[in-house]
């Protein structure tokens, strides 16, 4: 695999979720148990050149100073399939950033905010609107408050940067202009993207046939041809994104600055990504959960179980951490309780009840971690079309459900619970974050605010790193021992 106060107890509920620790005696998983031997069934998935990002979250926690790669199959593996509106999502937010960070400059996750073209429910919206978060960091109202990172530089608050219309729009798709703002500098830039013109074009008979491949009753040859029709629309929108004319429209309302990217080197993605490594070796070493997702197969893109990997949900939440590894750790123990005896749990099969509304405390934070293991979305996920009516596994909007209004509990009474819904087993999940050590005391809260101005020695970064970390590994390497940590309650 290529290479997340009351005085002391308050202060503690208030920062927890953003970290986690761990002895030095007790060893993380090898290695080798958390990589697996997987390869798409469609090769472009993984050709895709990754789009390159700083996060000032993964400099300030010592887990990358470099540039991290983001890859096309991880925002696969967040939609659940490579499609047109998959690669042209990607490819929207590809188009945008090469405007916003000109000359080869790096583009920074939390200096961007992004104005959606619709409702979060609305068409499509919402499913480009998660793989758009993904790589820019900019999030609605699930995203980080950013705690004292973000009391102390904006960029580290990724809540509401992705900003959705209260009332769907109802625009033509090819009218459907998405907005993203750079804000350091005010540079906005939007684009339209006209997949009117993809081919092969959708014709009934091929939404017919779509249903019937839901359905499983396509025969070998139907199954074969439509993999091909399939498969070709997303490559037609990388082979032609940048050939065809009217295919992606760019206006730029407010140009970069001069001197932006100005004295930076052309730089080769693909090599920065061959020689990228996190700072932090457990990041790579938690072993992955195996998902089956239906869409794979009836679209041809894998007929096995996919690694979803912590690596994956890092790059998705902008750093590990106790919070990271938490929701990790809560959709793990949910997963085993209602896939037993090593079945493979089915992505779109499990629908997930949060402890609180999607902006309240860290909600929204785990949810989306919880989200892209799952395939359970809220509003933003996809409705499932001709698919979703032959099988609800293939709908995935409404899986999620956050709580209306805030729910006021403490974090280590908020229960997630997981339904699998072709059983009706039901599961709930408790993380008390309380325990984890070593305790954020004001005193590391206060260095969190000095690390995050760029203030702090090199041997201040460095005990902050150590204590950032180590909370993030307690919470893997006590999950399963530490009685009381994690309560898990199977109510069906």
């Amino acid at each position: 695999m290529r290479n997340l106060y009351k005085i002391v107890v308050l202060l503690m509920l208030v920062a927890l979720p953003l970290a986690a620790c761990s002895p030095a005696s007790d060893a993380a998983p090898a290695a080798s148990e958390a990589v697996v031997d997987f390869d798409w069934d469609q090769d472009y998935i993984s050709e895709v050149p990754p789009i390159m990002m700083l996060d000032p979250y993964f400099q300030i926690f010592g887990q990358s100073q470099e540039p991290v790669p983001y890859y096309y199959e991880d925002a696969v593996k967040l939609a659940g399939h490579s499609c047109g509106a998959t690669s042209g999502a990607w490819t929207i937010t590809r188009k945008a950033l090469e405007v916003l960070y000109p000359n080869g400059e790096i583009p920074v996750r939390g200096q961007i905010a992004v104005e959606a073209p619709g409702a979060e429910d609305e068409w499509f919206v919402g499913v480009f609107g998660e793989i758009i978060t993904m790589i820019t960091g900019a999030s609605p109202h699930t995203g980080f408050i950013g705690a004292e990172f973000g009391q102390t530089d904006q960029v580290f608050v990724r809540q509401n940067k992705m900003v959705y219309s209260e009332e769907p729009t109802e625009q033509m798709p090819p009218q459907r202009e998405w907005i993203f703002t750079r804000l350091d500098t005010g540079t906005k830039v939007g684009i339209k993207f006209n997949l009117v013109v993809i081919t092969p074009i959708t014709t009934p008979e091929l939404q017919e046939m779509g249903k019937k491949m839901a359905a499983g009753e396509a025969t070998p040859e139907e199954t074969a041809d439509y993999y091909v029709y399939w498969n070709d629309r997303a490559k037609f929108v990388f082979e032609n994104a940048d050939s065809l004319d009217g295919f992606f429209q760019m206006t730029i309302y407010q140009e970069a600055p001069i001197t932006t990217g100005e004295a930076i080197a052309e730089v080769n993605t693909a090599e920065m990504a061959e020689g990228f490594a996190w700072d932090q070796d457990y990041i790579t070493e938690v072993p992955p959960i195996m998902m089956n997702e239906p869409y794979f197969r009836i679209f041809g893109q894998s007929q096995e179980p996919v690694p979803y990997y912590y690596e994956e949900a890092v790059r998705l939440a902008g750093h590990s951490c106790g919070a990271t590894t938490g929701a990790w750790t809560i959709a793990r123990k949910a997963l085993e309780v209602l896939y037993p005896d090593g079945e493979i749990p089915v992505r779109g099969q499990i629908a997930v009840e949060a402890p609180g509304a999607e902006d309240e405390w860290f909600v929204g934070v785990f949810g989306e971690i919880i989200t892209f293991i799952t395939g359970a979305s809220p509003h933003t996920g996809f409705i499932g079309a001709e698919f979703g009516k032959t099988d609800d596994v293939f709908v995935r909007q409404n899986k999620m459900v956050y709580s209306e209004e805030p729910t006021g509990q403490m974090p280590p009474a908020r229960e997630w619970i997981f339904t699998r819904l072709d059983t009706g087993v039901k599961v709930g999940v408790k993380f008390n974050l309380v325990v984890i050590t070593p305790i954020p005391t004001p005193g590391r809260i206060a260095m969190g605010k000095k690390l995050a101005a760029g203030e702090a020695t090199p041997e201040e970064a460095a005990d902050y790193y150590e204590y950032w970390n180590d909370r993030a590994k307690f919470v893997l390497e006590k999950a399963d021992t530490l009685n009381g940590f994690f309560t898990v309650t199977v109510y069906e």
